[in-house]
């Protein structure tokens, strides 16, 4: 019975996967998310049911347009695949409550946030403001409206005042991004999320100086990092809080 909620938890994950491909593609370009229908990006034929379901659409016609022929990435379906397992870990850590389905939220933000990031280089406001005012607004049901308002301010107010310091070292994108999550984490989550995002920023930026691929003052993308550590501080704050406090 256990494996049943968490096969359908993946598909459900699958499908909001499908979804965050969407956002990801549509989102920088600048075009509707709603139209035209999805469409083959080399032919522009539309897609029909059979061409749509999540990553066996892609293993059956083996990453290839069923029209044109034309390469898909195997990006899409890789990233349905994360999406799924992100939901699962979050259905697994609060069973079926209003944490998980603000969990679900937080991850489709995140993963399109995280990949537009990388991309792109930037975080759209179209993604982290709604982000914002649904953190909010699920907090009534999970960590309280105060804590998430606070965590809000704090979250984004810090990478403000980083950015301030570093004369653009830090991006709107990120700032609005860390109020999104401080929303739904809370102070705590908040300040784990700062923290472990700040050491896997700088042990990536020290490998890539030490491969050679980058300088001193080379920009990093933040969003994929506050992405990563959200969804830990998302599941385990507060074991991680009490495990420090444990400590001293």
């Amino acid at each position: 019975m256990e494996i049943a909620k968490y096969l359908v938890v993946g598909a459900i994950g699958l499908l909001f996967g499908s979804f965050a491909n969407v956002l990801i593609v549509r989102i920088p370009a600048g075009k509707s998310i709603v139209t035209p229908p999805s469409h083959c990006p080399h032919c522009g034929h539309p897609l029909r049911a059979l061409d749509l379901v999540p990553v066996l659409s892609w293993l059956f016609l083996k990453g290839k347009c069923r029209y044109c022929q034309g390469r898909i990435s195997p990006r899409y379906p890789l990233i349905e695949l994360l999406t799924a397992a992100l939901f699962v870990g979050v259905f697994m850590r609060w069973g079926l409550s209003a944490f998980t389905l603000a969990g679900w939220v937080l991850v489709i933000i995140l993963v399109s946030a995280a990949f537009i990031d990388l991309d792109e280089g930037i975080i759209p406001d179209v993604i982290t403001i709604p982000g914002v005012i649904l953190g909010l607004a699920v907090s009534f049901f999970t960590i309280g409206f105060l804590p998430a308002l606070w965590g809000a301010l704090a979250f984004g107010g810090v990478l403000f005042v980083a950015a301030v310091i570093s004369q653009g070292g830090m991006g709107g994108g990120d700032i609005k991004l860390a109020a999104a999550i401080g929303a739904f984490c809370g102070l705590p989550g908040a300040l784990i999320t700062l923290l472990l995002s700040s050491l896997l920023g700088t042990l990536f930026g020290i490998i890539l100086i030490m491969m050679g691929r980058a300088g001193r003052k080379t920009p990093v993308k933040f969003g994929p990092f506050l992405a990563v550590s959200a969804y830990i501080a998302f599941l385990f704050s507060n074991e991680i809080v009490m495990w420090y406090l444990g400590r001293w």
